[in-house]
């Protein structure tokens, strides 16, 4: 039996070992991968997607309404009982009879101070400013995974640090365990390591939690259906751009203005307030209205000359009915209402002007504010720079003194510390810049929304 049961345990290892390794591999994200998912996928932005539906059905109804509208009065048949007047004969019928009818009817509007014209324009402006809301929802969307992004890269870096760093301190442990055992160091320093050793764990646990949450917030953004996530972006290209340098405020606001779904919304704001104006003073002025239609009846009470009951198809024809009504309606006395609808729709027109341009001045803004910070980062990453190789390399003159035993253990983890906070400062900026990066070149117009498909033909 032990023979037997070696090689099927042996089967059921390879075969643990072959899922594990085939089963849950995972795929690497890139940026654009994640923000293309995004796109498609994120609930929000498929619940905009139908507000701009909603929008483009509105605006499609208006073309509609100019079209007349023509009615059927369904045929129906009426049973009447007791004393009654026959509609048909217009006489005094007191037995059950049963009697039915008929009508079709058209009607438009020929004057109305170009009311419609001015909601279909009104409409369409609505449509248009859906499928704007829909465009800057995108961009949101895709600063929102680009900034998560970003901080799962700067978490992975952290705790790569933070790693490296305690298995240094754990070879540093070994070395001075070895040597008290000699009697070479104090158990002193063999205490302050253990020590150091200790908190390098908490650090990298908290560290490792804080990638996770990253990973968790990237993913439920994109709603996809996983917890965890491996990135396709190796923290070494993320580098300091000086192209950026020397960006003119003013140019990059001219160009964001053509573009810019938030600044073409406020546009359309102010359109659509015009237009509504327009429809609103509408309502002072005449309104003329055409009416055309024909109905029939029948009757078993209507009858011919020889006393008899006319025939059905012969009544259809001789009940028949035809009108055309041209009536004119001209407003008079509304209670105020129509001047009040006015004058709030002139204060509309005033508002959604100083709304446009209040927005032109927060864009306007947040532009000079990213070119600032992205010189102000160019500066404080050089000086970084410089002082992650001062402190490297005063660590590597501690880590030489300490072998010698010319200073201690805690002096050896302060300019470790030093080293550990510059390289973390080095990595935070140059995420940050990889994000300026993005952001300018949005307003600039050349950053592009990545698609499912331009990935898969990629």
């Amino acid at each position: 039996m032990k023979i037997m049961g070696r090689p099927l345990k042996t089967f059921l290892f390879l075969c643990f070992v072959l899922h594990n390794s085939f089963g849950f591999s995972q795929k690497s994200w890139t940026l654009d991968e994640c923000i293309a998912y995004a796109l498609e996928h994120n609930l929000g932005q498929q619940n905009q997607t139908y507000n701009e539906a909603i929008g483009k059905e509105n605006w499609r109804q208006s073309k509609r309404d100019l079209i007349p509208q023509i009615g059927v009065g369904s045929p129906s048949y009426a049973v009447n009982y007791g004393r009654t007047i026959d509609p048909i004969t217009n006489t005094i019928v007191d037995t059950k009879y049963g009697s039915g009818n008929g009508s079709l009817s058209s009607s438009i509007v020929l004057f109305e101070t170009f009311k419609k014209w001015n909601t279909l324009a009104f409409q369409k402006i609505q449509f248009e400013t859906s499928k704007q809301a829909t465009e800057q929802y995108k961009y949101d969307l895709a600063f929102k995974i680009m900034n998560l992004f970003n901080d799962v890269l700067f978490n992975e870096g952290a705790l790569s640090i933070v790693t490296e760093q305690q298995a240094i301190n754990l070879l540093y442990l070994k070395l001075i365990d070895s040597q008290v055992k000699l009697g070479m160091k104090a158990k002193a320093d063999l205490y302050d390591i253990e020590a150091t050793v200790s908190t390098d764990e908490l650090n990298v646990l908290q560290a490792n939690n804080r990638l996770k949450e990253s990973k968790l917030a990237l993913t439920q953004e994109m709603n996809l259906p996983q917890n965890d996530i491996e990135l396709l972006a190796p923290l070494e290209n993320q580098s300091i751009n000086e192209s950026l340098l020397g960006t003119n405020a003013e140019s990059l606001f001219n160009n964001a203005q053509k573009f810019l779904p938030a600044l073409q919304i406020g546009a359309l704001d102010l359109m659509a307030a015009k237009k509504n104006l327009a429809i609103t003073r509408s309502s002072f002025f005449p309104k003329l209205t055409f009416n055309t239609g024909i109905n029939t009846g029948y009757s078993p009470n209507r009858l011919d000359a020889s006393g008899n009951e006319m025939e059905f198809w012969e009544q259809i024809k001789t009940n028949t009915n035809k009108y055309i009504v041209l009536s004119l309606y001209i407003p008079i006395f509304g209670n105020g209402r129509n001047w009040s609808n006015t004058k709030i729709a002139k204060i509309n027109i005033q508002k959604a002007d100083v709304d446009l341009k209040q927005k032109e001045q927060l864009v306007y803004k947040e532009i000079q504010k990213l070119i600032q910070k992205n010189e102000a980062l160019f500066a404080e990453e050089k000086l970084n720079s410089k002082k992650v190789e001062l402190k490297e390399l005063a660590l590597t003159i501690a880590q030489k003194k300490f072998k010698n035993g010319l200073i201690s253990i805690y002096d050896l983890q302060v300019a470790n510390n030093e080293f550990i906070g510059a390289k973390i400062d080095q990595l935070q900026m140059r995420i940050q810049f990889n994000i300026q990066k993005k952001t300018l070149d949005f307003y600039n117009g050349d950053f592009i929304l990545p698609s499912t498909i331009q990935i898969t033909n990629n």
